[in-house]
């Protein structure tokens, strides 16, 4: 330790005697928080970060608010970025002064956390931060747009988490079409209302659709569906919906449709409906660029392993099959093996390399689902069983089960785990 104080001692000196238009490039060249401890150096230096015109405001937690106000309002070139982590409520007011300045510097991007959630109304003039790539929200509710507004062409990326809307669904859905250039868009427990039927307010939302041509990546955190649907995305790559719980679905044909907008990703997260019907009955489109695919189901209905081969048939490049099971709230009606086989087609699993399954209980549904994978996956090289806590037999016991069963890959290797719980 006393050697790093005589280091800081030696460099404070030698970095004076840099030119003042240096020292404010070296400085502004830092995130704020490393500049803002180079306040330790010496007397000279114990506010020489405050007036330098810095792009990259990422502000350490507990940055007193004084600091924050001093910066931005020396602030006299364009900022890059603007990140507070969390905001308290008695910030409120400066944060939309801070964001009014923010606008007229043209930053870039935007990443605030405010205290509580909802509560705090961002203030309009986010709308003037025409030139944003990243807007990235926790715990507020974002206002109606003016009648100036013609949109964010730059917006790149778009994270909401716990964010409302004043005009409900519709603020969200004109929001992401004002963002041509969307590539990301993150949407966690959103605050949706519902709207009232027959004058009466009930568990129902309101109709609207994620327009966003350009999208790659999107993941939905949301325990129910709210209303949503897309239109066509062309260029998605990456997609996770499997937050929600579609045992709650309002109906089949509901799943049927946003499933069918969701073909071409190479990489889909998926929450399958906990329903006794066929839901993927009649699903038409290939998923030709998928090849790796994550499943949150459960099996108590035969209709549950069906649904799985309806997806995993229309993707011939399948490589990667990762399968969660959700605890069973219904009484286990048993599948027929044979009955499987009529579901699909020789090549079936003709790629498929890995295949993981986490929460098995082994009821005969679940493990007469490792005897087909096994049995008609002749490229499978490993299959990977975590079981569940609640599951009474014993690893040993599954993986003698599972060796009876004939493969179609007989080198695949085969993994029979208990359930580890890791903090």
């Amino acid at each position: 330790m006393p050697q790093l104080r005589s280091r800081d001692t030696a460099a404070a000196p030698i970095l004076e005697c840099l030119p003042p238009a240096m020292q404010e490039e070296i400085l502004s060249r830092l995130p704020i928080r490393d500049a803002a401890r180079t306040s330790v150096l010496s007397r000279v230096w114990r506010r020489r970060w405050e007036p330098v015109p810095y792009r990259f405001l990422d502000w350490p937690p507990g940055t007193p608010t004084g600091t924050v106000d001093r910066v931005i309002a020396r602030c006299a070139h364009p900022v890059h970025q603007f990140r507070h982590p969390y905001v308290r409520e008695l910030d409120f007011g400066r944060f939309s002064l801070w964001l009014l300045r923010l606008a007229a510097l043209g930053v870039r991007s935007v990443s605030a956390e405010f205290q509580y959630s909802n509560i705090y109304r961002l203030h309009p003039c986010i709308f003037s931060c025409s030139h944003l790539a990243t807007l990235d929200l926790l715990g507020c509710k974002i206002q109606a747009p003016p009648p100036t507004f013609v949109g964010f062409p730059s917006l790149t990326t778009l994270s909401l988490s716990k964010v409302g809307f004043a005009q409900g669904a519709r603020g969200l859905e004109a929001l992401i079409f004002s963002s041509p250039s969307l590539r990301t868009l993150q949407l966690d427990t959103m605050s949706i209302p519902t709207v009232e039927v027959d004058g009466e307010e009930e568990e129902v939302f309101e109709q609207w659709v994620i327009n966003a041509p350009n999208l790659r990546r999107l993941q939905i955190t949301q325990n129910y569906y709210y209303g949503w649907h897309f239109s066509a995305l062309p260029f998605l790559e990456v997609a996770d919906v499997s937050g929600l719980f579609f045992g709650f679905y309002p109906a089949d044909r509901d799943f049927l449709m946003l499933i069918s907008a969701l073909d071409q990703p190479t990489k889909l997260k998926l929450s399958m409906p906990f329903t006794s019907s066929d839901a993927l009955e009649g699903l038409s489109p290939s998923f030709e660029n998928l090849k790796s695919l994550s499943l949150r189901t459960q099996l108590c209905f035969p209709s549950g392993i069906v649904n799985i081969l309806r997806v995993v048939k229309n993707a011939p490049k399948l490589e990667e099959l990762d399968i969660e099971f959700m605890d069973y709230e219904d009484k286990l009606a048993e599948a027929n093996i044979n009955s499987l086989y009529a579901h699909c087609a020789d090549d079936l699993f003709s790629n498929l390399t890995n295949v993981r399954i986490k929460g098995a209980i082994c009821e005969r549904n679940e493990m007469l689902l490792i005897e087909f994978l096994l049995s008609k996956a002749a490229q499978l090289e490993a299959l990977d069983v975590s079981l569940s806590i609640c599951c009474s037999r014993s690893a040993k016991d599954v993986l003698a089960e599972a060796a009876q069963y004939g493969r179609a890959s007989p080198g695949a290797d085969v993994t029979i785990k208990r359930y580890q719980y890791i903090p």
